[in-house]
């Protein structure tokens, strides 16, 4: 059976949105809750994931580059989501912030 790429990704386009809006009103509340603060964090990361092994099967499959490029910008979402999330934790924790030039320096997920 033929996987439907476009469908998946914007199946996975609504979920990350979703979490987009979770992680915005999230990191901005000065007061939250560690314990919610990791469960966010995990969220994020298992999403991304996830999201990592869709990518890979869609190159594999050898899709697009127009279908290659959306997926890339998704990706990239996924990563600002598990560095905003890292960060409000190691906020939480008095541990600085992981900057972005950092992070992809790194090479990988935060």
């Amino acid at each position: 059976m033929a996987i439907d790429w476009v469908a998946t990704l914007a199946e996975q386009g609504d979920i990350a949105k979703s979490k987009a809006t979770e992680v915005a009103t999230l990191v901005v509340k000065p007061e939250l809750p560690l314990e919610i603060a990791s469960r966010l964090y995990r969220d994020i990361e298992k999403g991304a994931q996830t999201f990592d092994r869709i990518l890979s099967d869609m190159e594999d499959a050898d899709v697009s580059d127009e279908l290659l490029e959306a997926a890339d910008t998704l990706a990239e979402l996924w990563s600002q989501l598990s560095i905003a999330s890292a960060n409000k934790l190691r906020e939480l924790q008095g541990l600085p912030p992981i900057m972005m030039s950092e992070a992809r320096h790194l090479g990988s997920r935060v």
